[in-house]
């Protein structure tokens, strides 16, 4: 009877201890969430440290919580290895919540890699569980998320669609902080459309949500929208105070791409107004910016490559000594098997056995040295590995960056260039004689630098060090292929914008849809083929 009440005891304060820790790692969990907002780093280092800890109603939290962080740190594949571990856990445990929120974020990580299919099908996956269980908040949160999907594939009708669904769900909930991101998605939409009075009236919304929750992260862009709304509709003068303002807050708060963003189109408002000294100032400026914008991006992303290579060393490192401890206990074991054998045989036999355990440990002590020797060897190995391929990486992405900073130079040099030019012409029908002679020479000067191949040399030097042997198929697949459908070819093959494509060629958006017909025509794609596909697949 008294046997019984011991073991029904022992059992209880065994379940207490497991729940007492159960609820310690919620609690963990909830703090590095917390700590991931301000420092990422420390974040993962917390959360590497408790997963050794860790039991299984908390694991898929934790990889969840650790996928997240590597995509901060633009750690694409092994955040994707993470998501997908916890997906497996999330299933097995039957967390519909758990689930729809990882594909919402798995989605997020395909559009980061350019896979805008892939994502859209994963968000509409996490509208479908949010669905299932009646989460209103999970559900206009994924709407919008679609929605801007949509848009970034020109599909405007359904991504206004999604994104007005979401607006009234979240106008139900009474949810300012999502209705200011939602209103902002549909401004964007409209601006893209060019209709800037919607547009208008859009961003006008998000900034009295904005004002109100006093979200000054989301301030500069939202009045930067208002200022080119403005601008636009021809409104120079009255966009400048927004842009002013935008640039302001974007420097209080330390973010270089809005300030980047706010000082271009301040520029390019400045040069509306003729006032092109100063229009030249600010896009020089931005350029800077853009410059110091690459260079934190390059040193970011090797030091989030150098941080990784730590980890993954204290890991290998605590393996390692773990290994040896086990490798050190069961020769410990054997030794004490052997001694306790030969105690056995007898005193006659002692000698004879000790010189037995000599050579034994001797035998036992050059492998062991043998071992430690090869597994110098394979680290010191592995060590260069990784270092080569953090550096292949980092020449990679710096490449990138460089040839996005230089495409966006030449847009806005051609975007001016552009712009001067038909001023010059317009004021060409009001001067004088002399001043006309003067002011043609200038506009033949301007149109010269427009033809300049200059500039597409150096854009297909850059090209080539980051997309390798892209041209060189393109050619060898399609030999009838003209030089102006190699540069379509290249500037697709970077995901521009059709505008931004347009503004690099110097031509119109109708000019780039027939060139985009012709390029398909040449290349014999099928109409079940997408030329955006084709392309990167070379």
């Amino acid at each position: 009877m008294n046997f019984r009440i011991k073991h029904f005891l022992t059992w209880i304060f065994l379940l207490q201890s497991t729940y007492s820790m159960g609820q310690q790692n919620q609690s963990d969990l909830a703090e590095i969430k917390i700590l991931a907002e301000k420092d990422p780093k420390e974040a993962f280092q917390r959360l590497q440290n408790l997963e050794r800890h860790l039991y299984k109603n908390t694991e898929g939290e934790a990889l969840f919580l650790e996928g997240q962080l590597l995509m901060e740190f633009g750690l694409y594949n092994e955040a994707a290895g993470k998501l997908y571990e916890a997906e497996e856990l999330f299933k097995n445990e039957n967390c519909t919540s758990c689930l729809a929120n990882l594909y919402n974020q798995l989605g997020k990580l395909y559009y980061k890699t350019k896979s805008t299919t892939e994502a859209l099908q994963l968000h509409h996956q996490a509208l479908g569980l949010f669905e299932e269980m009646g989460d209103l908040k999970g559900i206009a949160h994924s709407k919008g998320l679609i929605g801007s999907m949509f848009e970034k594939m020109e599909d405007y009708s359904q991504a206004l669609a999604f994104q007005n669904e979401a607006v009234q769900l979240s106008k139900e909930m009474n949810d300012s902080s999502e209705l200011s991101i939602l209103f902002e998605n549909i401004g964007s939409i409209y601006e893209d459309l060019e209709e800037y009075d919607s547009a208008e009236h859009y961003f006008q919304l998000a900034f009295g949500l904005n004002t109100a929750l006093e979200n000054t992260l989301h301030m500069p862009g939202n009045i930067n929208n208002l200022g080119d709304t403005r601008r636009k509709t021809n409104r120079a003068a009255e966009s400048i105070p927004y842009y002013e303002e935008a640039l302001r807050i974007s420097q209080v708060i330390g973010n270089t791409y809005l300030e980047r963003s706010a000082t271009v189109d301040l520029g390019k408002a400045y040069a509306d107004l003729g006032e092109f000294e100063k229009a030249y100032q600010l896009f020089s400026e931005a350029r800077e910016l853009s410059e110091n914008i690459f260079s934190e991006e390059a040193a970011r992303q090797l030091a989030s490559q150098e941080f990784q290579y730590e980890i993954k060393q204290k890991q290998l490192e605590i393996a390692q000594l773990e290994n040896t401890h086990i490798f050190e206990s069961r020769v410990r074991w054997l030794l004490v098997s052997l001694i306790v054998t030969l105690l056995g045989l007898g005193w006659v036999l002692i000698s004879k056995q000790r010189l037995k355990i000599s050579g034994t440990r001797n035998t036992l002590k050059k492998q062991e040295e043998l071992i430690e020797i090869k597994e110098r060897l394979l680290q010191t190995e592995k060590e260069n590995i990784n270092l080569l391929e953090a550096r292949m990486s980092a020449e990679v992405a710096a490449q990138q960056k460089a040839l996005t900073a230089q495409t966006l130079h030449v847009i806005e040099k051609n975007q001016m260039l552009k712009e001067i030019q038909s001023k010059l012409e317009d004021i060409l029908q009001r001067d004088l004689k002399e001043q006309k002679k003067r002011l043609r020479n200038l506009i033949k000067q301007i149109a010269f630098n427009l033809g300049q191949d200059q500039d597409w040399e150096e854009f297909k030097h850059t090209f080539e060090n980051v997309h390798q042997d892209f041209i060189k198929n393109l050619k060898t697949e399609n030999p009838d292929l003209t030089p102006g459908d190699i540069k379509l070819a290249c500037l697709m093959k970077m995901n521009l914008s059709s505008r931004e494509i347009a503004a690099t060629l110097g031509i119109s958006m109708e000019s780039l849809r027939i060139s985009r017909y012709r390029l398909r025509k040449r290349l014999q794609l099928s109409e079940s083929k997408e030329l955006h596909q084709y392309l990167h697949c070379l």
